[in-house]
């Protein structure tokens, strides 16, 4: 007996060595289920310049390189997958758009574009200046983005920029010719030999022009019939406090699953959020996502709410939106600075929501069949955690972020919200936007 006792724990042990040198020999990279990021991009001996700001990499070449046919190979993050995939030859004469998707689902899109150095194919805006008010925009060479900066009051509707491009090139519009910047403003250049590049012109207002803004998470189900109830609250509490309320539907938990012909508004991001918390409805009031304690019923989100808007502001956000409706296209130009000093670690999200859809509800009166859902929330930008950022006082931080709206999707129904919170503050959010896509 003593015999089989020492063969047993001397299998055990050996066994023990075994998982030990697999684990050793392929660890497992905790937290990084999320990640979703390209690591690298190279073609050949030529390595890409990669913004993770703006979700952009640019891939320099010298004169006389032919772009139409490059096979790049591509490093991303652990577990990621990337489509179209590394080692899969592109046409870079245009920008090609690569879309990395976590392991859990979530996605990043980056903007890949080849420039070719040759006088006769330059084509870029090498500056970007406005006399009056005096404004040097910000270029974003990558991106093929400019950023206008302008304080608060400014006129946007008439400013007429001054705009110098590579040698022999043209723009379109042209320089000294004024334009009206409330939406952004695409500039084409062309150079020499006929290629082109489009530019997309932002203006931001700078400044505390929104005061601060609660973001109510309604959590809520199709099958759930106490939701609709809790949505009509919801948008009584919008009536009251205006713009200063952004709601978001976040269908997750098990009577969000639809049976039959019931719409599916789940995603990955809200059922991270909800955690599984227990049965809709319940709503998270300027909370990242649901943890215990924040989860409010209904019946607590006036007070809740109040008590947030009497919060000091921290953070100021804008958001300038860019829709192209050939491609369904869209790219949120979000920029965000601190009002005072912050000492947290914190994280901005963007989110697509879109309203006035129409399904199947089941309500307390029964089934209702032309159910309007309101500010549905479906995804984000940059993942369900969103991306780190550093705010510092008076300077302002700006990031990108790109989609590809789906056929279903009506752009002219669909928003974006952007919020910036705090990852060691109970995912405390700080401040929220809303930003109609056009």
């Amino acid at each position: 007996m003593k015999t089989l006792r020492n063969i047993g724990a001397a299998l055990l042990t050996l066994m023990s060595m075994m998982t030990a040198c697999d684990v050793m020999e392929e660890p497992y990279i905790q937290g990084a289920e999320s990640e979703n990021a390209i690591l690298e991009f190279r073609v050949d001996d030529v390595a890409g310049q990669i913004d993770e700001s703006s979700k952009t990499v640019l891939l320099d070449f010298p004169g006389g390189t032919d772009v139409s046919n490059l096979v790049p190979t591509i490093s991303v993050s652990p577990y990621a997958s990337i489509e179209p995939a590394s080692g899969v030859a592109q046409d870079f004469r245009q920008s090609v758009y690569y879309t990395v998707t976590a392991m859990d689902g979530s996605k990043a899109i980056y903007c890949v574009t080849a420039r070719v150095h040759d006088s006769d194919n330059e084509k870029s805006i090498l500056s970007f200046t406005i006399e009056d008010p005096a404004c040097t925009g910000t270029i974003d060479e990558a991106a093929l983005k400019v950023s206008l900066f302008f304080s608060e009051g400014t006129d946007l509707t008439h400013l007429v920029p001054e705009i110098v491009v590579s040698e022999g090139a043209r723009v379109d519009p042209a320089s000294g010719v004024a334009q009206d910047f409330t939406n952004p403003v695409q500039y084409t250049v062309t150079a020499l030999n006929g290629t082109t590049a489009v530019y997309t012109v932002t203006a931001f207002i700078e400044g505390p022009l929104h005061g601060k803004t609660v973001l109510l998470k309604d959590f809520t189900g199709v099958r759930c019939v106490n939701c609709p109830r809790a949505s009509e609250l919801a948008h009584q509490l919008q009536e009251t406090y205006g713009d200063k309320l952004v709601l978001m539907s976040v269908h997750a938990g098990s009577l969000a699953i639809p049976v039959g012909d019931f719409p599916d508004f789940r995603t990955d991001e809200g059922t991270n959020w909800y955690n599984n918390y227990g049965s809709n409805p319940v709503g998270a009031i300027d909370r990242a996502m649901l943890l215990t304690g924040y989860a409010l019923q209904d019946s607590q989100w006036e007070y809740a709410v109040s008590t947030a808007m009497e919060e000091e502001q921290t953070v100021e956000i804008n958001v300038q939106n860019s829709y192209d409706e050939a491609t369904r296209m869209l790219t949120a130009n979000v920029n965000a600075k601190a009002l005072t000093e912050l000492n947290g670690n914190l994280a901005l999200t963007i989110c697509l929501v879109e309203d006035n859809i129409v399904g199947k509800q089941v309500t307390q009166g029964g089934v209702d069949d032309s159910y309007v859902h309101h500010h549905v929330f479906r995804g984000t930008l940059n993942g369900a955690d969103g991306q780190d950022i550093q705010l510092v006082p008076d300077e302002l931080y700006s990031v990108s972020c790109s989609m590809v709206l789906p056929d279903n999707y009506d752009a002219d129904n669909c928003s974006i919200v952007a919020y910036v919170y705090d990852k060691s503050d109970d995912m405390k959010i700080l401040q929220t936007i809303m930003s109609p896509v056009r």
